[in-house]
C-alpha cells in the first residue's frame, strides 16, 4: 500500500499535469501538507480522522513561529485555517473518489467564519509615502536600479499584475506603441493569457526605464539585476519591497500593489466584469475579495448580500 506521502506526491501531479493547475497552487498544495507532516511525521491514512485534524489545527495555534527575530506563538487568523483546511480539503476529496479515504474528515468541522477587516490597499497617503521613497529617500546603488524601482512601482499600481506574472515579462510582451502588455497564460496563475492596457501615465516611466536597461542585455526579460545580465529575481523583488517598508513604515508586501489596482479601477469605473478579466481571476468571488477596503460601499455590499432566493 502507498504511504500518506506517496499518495499526495500522486494527487500533486495529477493536479498539475492533468489539473492545469499553476506551480503555485501546487506550492500551496505541498506546504499545507507539510505543516501535518510537522504535526504528525508518522501519520498514515488510518489517522485522518476529525480527532487528528482538530488536534492539528491545535497544534497550529500553538506552536511556536519565527516573527521578525523572535520566537513567538500567534494564533493563525481565521482565514489562515480556512486555506490551510483547504488546500488538505482537496486532497481528502481526492483520496475519497480514488475509494482511499471512506469519509472526510472536515465533513463534521465547522467551516471557520472568515471576516476580512484589514484594509489591503494603499490610502493615497501611503502610495505617496512610497512614491517619494523610491525617488528620493532611499539610496539605491546606481541610477538604473533607481529608474527600475520607480517603473515597478508605477507597473504594480496600475497593471494589477501578479508577482510571477511581473517577474516573467519580457520585452516582448510590452507593446507600447499600441499601450498594451500580455500576460502569457504559462507564467499565469489562471493559466490564461490576457492583454492589460497600459495607463498613459505609466508609458513615461516605463520608457524612462528602458532607455537606461542598455541594449547589450543578453536577458530578454523586462525587469533585470541592476548589477548583472539576468532577470530580476523573486529575492530581488522582495529586497525591494524591504527597502520600500524600512523607508515608509508601511508595510508595502507586493501583493497590497494588487489589491490597490484593484480597488481604485473599480471606483473609478464600477465595473466588475472588466476587473475580473483584468486580474485574471475565474470567479467573480475571487475579485470580489479584492475590494474588501470598500466593504461600506453599497454596490459591493448587495453583491455580496445577494441570494436566489430573492430572484424574481
Amino acid at each position: 500500500m502507498d504511504s500518506l506521502i506517496e499518495m499526495h506526491e500522486q494527487f500533486v501531479k495529477m493536479q498539475l499535469h492533468a489539473g492545469g493547475k499553476s506551480r503555485v497552487t501546487i506550492k500551496n498544495y505541498r506546504d499545507n501538507f507539510a505543516l501535518l507532516l510537522e504535526f504528525k511525521p508518522d501519520i498514515i491514512l488510518s489517522d485522518l480522522t476529525e480527532k487528528t485534524i482538530v488536534d492539528f489545527f491545535e497544534w497550529l495555534n500553538s506552536r511556536t513561529r519565527t516573527v521578525g527575530k523572535s520566537q513567538v506563538v500567534r494564533n493563525y487568523k481565521n482565514s489562515s485555517v480556512a486555506t490551510v483546511r483547504s488546500k488538505l480539503n482537496t486532497f481528502f476529496v481526492w483520496l475519497g473518489k480514488h475509494g482511499k479515504l471512506d469519509k472526510n474528515p472536515f465533513k463534521e468541522i465547522p467551516h471557520p467564519i472568515v471576516e476580512y477587516t484589514d484594509n489591503r490597499a494603499f490610502t493615497a497617503e501611503e502610495f505617496d509615502r512610497i512614491c517619494s521613497a523610491v525617488n528620493t529617500k532611499i539610496a539605491w546603488t546606481n541610477l538604473l536600479i533607481k529608474k527600475r524601482n520607480i517603473a515597478m512601482v508605477m507597473f504594480l499600481a496600475l497593471t494589477g499584475v501578479r508577482k510571477n506574472e511581473m517577474i516573467n515579462l519580457t520585452l516582448a510582451d510590452v507593446d507600447l506603441k499600441n499601450k498594451l502588455i500580455t500576460v502569457r497564460g504559462e507564467t499565469s496563475k489562471s493559466k490564461r493569457t490576457r492583454t492589460i492596457t497600459l495607463s498613459s501615465e505609466l508609458i513615461p516611466y516605463l520608457k524612462d526605464y528602458l532607455k537606461y536597461r542598455v541594449d547589450d542585455y543578453a536577458t530578454t526579460a523586462l525587469w533585470v539585476s541592476g548589477n548583472s545580465d539576468r532577470p530580476l529575481s523573486i529575492e530581488g523583488m522582495k529586497h525591494f519591497t524591504g527597502h520600500l517598508t524600512k523607508a515608509t513604515g508601511i508595510n508595502c508586501y507586493l501583493h497590497r500593489f494588487r489589491h490597490t489596482f484593484a480597488v481604485n479601477y473599480y471606483l473609478k469605473t464600477r465595473d466588475l466584469l472588466g476587473l475580473k478579466q483584468l486580474l485574471g481571476h475565474k470567479s467573480f468571488k475571487m475579485t470580489m475579495g479584492y475590494l474588501r477596503s470598500l466593504s461600506n460601499d453599497p454596490t459591493v455590499q448587495a453583491i455580496q448580500e445577494m441570494t436566489t432566493r430573492e430572484f424574481m
